[in-house]
């Protein structure tokens, strides 16, 4: 069974009071079918006879501090078969660290980044060039590259990509 990591920055935080609704919009709870799951699932959710979604999930609260989230979700990735990261802009060191350790262990991967146009120093034309051409350099048969224009526009296309895989 192929196991799925859906890497990217988690839009919402736990202490604040629409946090929920935040969370249901995220392409995980889309994909996943219920936020509730990702807000508070763990293990291993089969989703068809295919796949399985393995996290993360939203670790944040009170109990769970920095160093068991980092542990947790690497762990993810060493388990997983196929993960898929969303790079909004340069701003994004999880899902880039994220990412980088998926390649070094040359697993499956979909990397979705949002186009910049003012960014030169890349024909990817995007902030976070540099860990995805490093990416590439690791790992380039294993990656698939898509663009998106904006954050919807990205969390459609993961969505559609999923849908096209049968996951």
């Amino acid at each position: 069974m192929e196991k799925l990591y859906c890497g990217g920055h988690f839009h919402f935080d736990y202490q604040n009071g629409d946090y929920v609704q935040k969370a249901s919009e995220d392409y995980r709870a889309v994909f996943l079918g219920d936020v509730n799951t990702l807000l508070r699932g763990s293990g291993t959710i089969k989703l068809n006879d295919k796949y399985s979604y393995i996290g993360p999930y939203s670790f944040e609260s009170n109990e769970m501090i920095d160093k068991e989230i980092v542990k947790t979700e690497m762990r993810m990735i060493e388990d997983s078969t196929l993960d898929v990261f969303l790079l909004e802009d340069g701003l994004c060191p999880g899902p880039v660290c994220e990412m980088v350790y998926a390649s070094t262990l040359h697993k499956q991967m979909i990397i979705v980044y949002i186009r910049d146009d003012m960014e030169t120093e890349s024909s990817l034309k995007c902030p976070c060039w540099y860990p995805i051409i490093h990416c590439l350099q690791i790992n380039e048969s294993n990656i698939r590259i898509i663009t998106a224009k904006d954050f919807d526009h990205a969390q459609r296309q993961i969505l559609e990509t999923l849908l096209e895989m049968d996951v």
